[in-house]
C-alpha cells in the first residue's frame, strides 16, 4: 500500500524548521552520525525528557538503532517515574512500595514529511513481537535489544499485583516531520489490524492507540522540556504578594479543584509531563499514611474542610501573565504539594466526580504561584518548601582543592576537549553534552582505569563517593583527564556501533582494559590488592605518561577491549540478550579481563 498523506509531494527532506532544530540538538550534544540517526536522539531527548532529562546515556541507551530494530526505532520502560534498563532496577524500585506505576513507550522516528502506512504498520509489527516475546520467550526471534526490552515488560506482568494498574499503560508514537496530524493514516486496514492484534495479547491499557505526531507536535514536546505553555486558568480568590527584583509576580489564594486540575492534567486527562521534575519527592503511592489521610478527605463528607487541613500547592512558573481573573502559565513546576496533587488527579477521575463534577468544581484548594526567570530563585523556593536537602557526597568531593584543580585542567583541553561539570548548574551550558563529566561519572572512571577497579565502579558505585574514597587524593591532573577521556572514547565506541551495545553493561571492565593496553605501566597497581598501597604507587608514580594525544593507539585498543570482553562473556551473549550488571559485577570477571589482556602482550 502507498504511503499517505496530504502532501502532494513525498519527499524525504527534512521539514526546514525542525532541521535548524535537530543541527542545534546535535552540536549542543555531540551527537554524531548521519541525519536520521541525529533525529533518532533528538526525538527521544525530547519525548522522552521527563525520564531522561538531559543526561546523554539514557538518551542513546533509549534508541534501539541499527537495521534489525522490527521497526522500534526508540523504547523505553518508566517504573514509578524512573526509566529502567535493567529488570534489577523494576525490582529495587517496587521492593519498598506496596503500590507503583508502569509505562512502555514505543517510538518510530521518521525524518520524512508524509506518513508511510506500510512503515507504520511494520512499527507496530515490532511492538506486537516484543509483546509475544515478554509473554513468551522466545515465542517469536527478536535482536538483542527487543529481547531486553521483552524482558522488562515480563519483570512488569509477573508483579502485576505490586502496580497500580491492572494492565500495562503504554504509549505509542510515529514521528515524522509532516504538516499534517496524520489521522488519514491512522485509518488505513493494516494499522487498525495492527493495533487490534496488539489489544488481543491483554498486556497493555485498554485505551491503547497510535499517536501520528507531525513537525508542530514535535516542536510543542520541544517545549515541554521548560514545562507547559500558555495554560489558562481563572484564579479569583487571590491576594498579591509584592514583588522584588527577582520574583516579577506572586500571588497566595485558593483555587477550585477544576482549576487546579487545568494545572495538573493535559486534554486527555494525563499529568501534565516534567511538571514534578524541580519536586524532592516522588509520589509515594495510595497506600502512603499521609496520602491515604488526604485521600480519605477528599472521599469523604469532610472535604469541605480541605482547606484548612492541607498546605496545598507551591507553583513556580517562567511567565505568568493575567487580565482580571483569567491567567496564563507557562513554563512551571509543582515544587511543593506533589503528594497532594497526585490525589487530586486520582479522585478527579473516581466514579464518584464522574457522576457529579460539581464536586470537583465546589473543592477549594490553598495554591501559591510564583514567576521568575530566575533558575536560583525556583531553585531556593523548591527547597526551602520541601525542608533544607542535604549535602551529597559527591558535593564534598567537588569541594575540594584537588577538584578545582581538576576542573581547571580540563577547561584548558579546548574545544575538542572534555569539561568537568564539579558544581551542578541550572543555566545551559555552552558545550557538547557528550563531553561533560560529571563527579559521579569521574569517580567510576578513576576507579576503572587508574586502579583497575571496573567491578567496583559497575557494582559499587556508592562506595566511591566516600570522603575518604581512593579516588580522589593527589594524583597528577593529566590522571584525571586521562580516565574521563578513556570513557568517553569507549561512550563514543558504543554510539557509533549499535550492533555492540550488547556488551554495554561491561563498559567499565572495557575502559580498564584499555587504560592496561595503551599504559601497561598500571598494571602493576591494578594487581595490587590493598587499595591505599595502590593509592602510594598512583601518586609516585612520576613515569607514568597520562597524554590522550595518541588518539588511534586508543581506538585500536577499545576495539580489542570489546574483542576480550565479547569473548569473556559469549555464553551469556549466545542467550539473545544484552549483558546485565549481575552478568558483569563479579570481581572474578574484572580479575579474568585483565588476564587476558597481559595475554595479548604476549601474542
Amino acid at each position: 500500500m502507498t504511503a499517505v498523506s496530504d502532501r502532494a509531494d513525498q519527499g524525504d527532506e527534512v521539514h526546514t524548521l525542525t532541521a535548524k532544530r535537530v543541527a542545534k540538538f546535535a552540536r549542543d550534544f555531540g551527537a554524531e552520525g548521519s541525519e536520521a540517526q541525529q533525529f533518532e536522539l533528538y526525538v527521544t531527548a525530547n519525548y522522552l525528557f521527563p525520564y531522561v532529562r538531559d543526561d546523554v546515556e539514557q538518551i542513546e541507551r533509549s534508541v534501539l538503532g541499527g537495521g534489525t530494530d522490527e521497526g522500534v526505532d526508540i523504547a523505553s520502560v518508566v517504573v514509578n517515574g524512573q526509566i529502567v534498563f535493567e529488570p534489577s532496577e523494576i525490582d529495587d524500585l517496587i521492593s519498598d512500595q506496596a503500590s507503583n506505576t508502569a509505562k512502555v513507550i514505543f517510538i518510530q522516528a521518521k525524518t520524512s514529511e508524509s506518513y508511510d502506512s506500510k512503515l507504520i504498520a511494520k512499527f507496530l509489527h515490532g511492538v506486537e513481537a516484543v509483546t509475544k516475546y515478554a509473554i513468551k520467550a522466545k515465542s517469536v526471534k527478536l535482536p538483542p535489544a527487543l529481547v531486553d526490552l521483552a524482558a522488562l515488560i515480563d519483570r512488569i506482568a509477573e508483579n502485576g499485583d505490586k502496580f497500580q494498574d491492572t494492565r500495562i499503560p503504554c504509549e505509542l508514537f510515529y514521528v515524522t516531520t509532516s504538516s499534517n496530524d496524520g489521522k488519514r493514516a491512522q485509518q488505513e486496514l493494516q494499522v487498525t489490524e495492527a493495533i487490534d492484534r496488539i489489544r488481543a495479547l491483554g498486556i497493555y491499557s485498554e485505551n491503547l492507540h497510535l499517536n501520528t505526531h507531525g513537525h508542530d507536535a514535535l516542536a510543542a514536546k520541544l517545549k515541554e522540556r521548560h514545562g507547559p505553555q500558555n495554560i489558562r486558568f481563572n484564579f479569583e480568590k487571590r491576594q498579591t504578594i509584592p514583588a522584588t527584583d527577582q520574583v516579577s509576580e506572586a500571588y497566595i489564594g485558593l483555587l477550585s479543584g477544576t482549576e487546579v486540575m487545568t494545572l495538573l492534567t493535559d486534554e486527555n486527562g494525563s499529568v501534565r509531563p516534567g511538571i514534578f521534575d524541580d519536586n524532592v519527592r516522588l509520589d509515594l503511592g495510595v497506600h502512603n499514611p499521609v496520602n491515604m489521610r488526604i485521600s480519605g478527605t477528599l472521599r469523604s463528607d469532610d472535604r469541605e474542610h480541605f482547606p484548612f487541613l492541607n498546605n496545598g500547592l507551591t507553583i513556580i512558573a517562567t511567565s505568568l501573565q493575567g487580565s482580571g481573573d483569567r491567567f496564563f502559565i507557562s513554563g512551571y513546576q509543582v515544587v511543593n504539594g506533589g503528594q497532594t496533587s497526585h490525589q487530586l488527579v486520582r479522585w478527579a477521575t473516581s466514579d464518584a466526580v464522574k457522576a457529579k463534577p460539581s464536586l470537583l468544581s465546589d473543592l477549594w484548594i490553598p495554591v501559591k504561584i510564583v514567576s521568575s526567570d530566575d533558575a536560583g530563585v525556583r531553585t531556593r523556593v523548591a527547597i526551602a518548601t520541601n525542608l533544607q536537602t542535604p549535602i551529597g557526597s559527591t558535593d564534598i568531593q567537588a569541594s575540594s582543592q584537588m577538584a578545582k584543580d581538576v576542573e581547571e585542567y580540563f577547561n584548558q583541553s579546548g574545544v575538542n576537549g572534555l569539561r568537568y561539570l564539579r558544581q551542578n548548574q541550572h543555566a545551559s551550558l555552552d558545550f557538547p553534552r557528550t563531553r561533560i563529566v560529571t563527579t559521579p561519572e569521574l569517580n567510576r572512571a578513576v576507579a576503572a582505569t587508574l586502579f583497575g577497579e571496573s567491578s567496583r565502579a559497575i557494582g559499587a558505585p556508592k562506595e566511591l563517593e566516600a570522603e575518604n574514597s581512593f579516588v580522589w587524593d593527589e594524583y597528577a591532573v593529566e590522571a584525571y583527564y586521562y580516565a574521563s577521556w578513556i570513557l568517553y572514547r569507549v561512550d563514543r565506541f558504543f554510539a557509533r556501533t549499535p550492533d555492540s551495545n550488547t556488551l554495554k553493561a561491561a563498559k567499565y571492565h572495557i575502559a580498564m582494559m584499555v587504560s592496561a593496553l595503551t599504559t601497561p605501566k598500571l598494571v602493576p597497581i591494578f594487581e595490587t590488592p590493598d587499595p591505599e598501597a595502590a593509592r602510594g604507587q598512583l601518586k609516585s608514580a612520576k613515569r607514568l605518561n597520562f597524554k590522550v594525544s595518541e588518539s588511534e593507539r586508543i581506538e585500536v585498543a577499545i576495539a580489542t577491549a570489546v574483542q576480550l570482553a565479547t569473548e569473556q562473556f559469549q555464553s551469556v551473549l549466545d542467550e539473545g540478550r544484552s549483558l546485565r550488571k549481575d552478568d558483569v559485577r563479579s570481581r572474578r570477571h574484572q580479575e579474568a579481563l585483565l588476564q587476558r589482556v597481559k595475554g595479548s602482550f604476549d601474542v
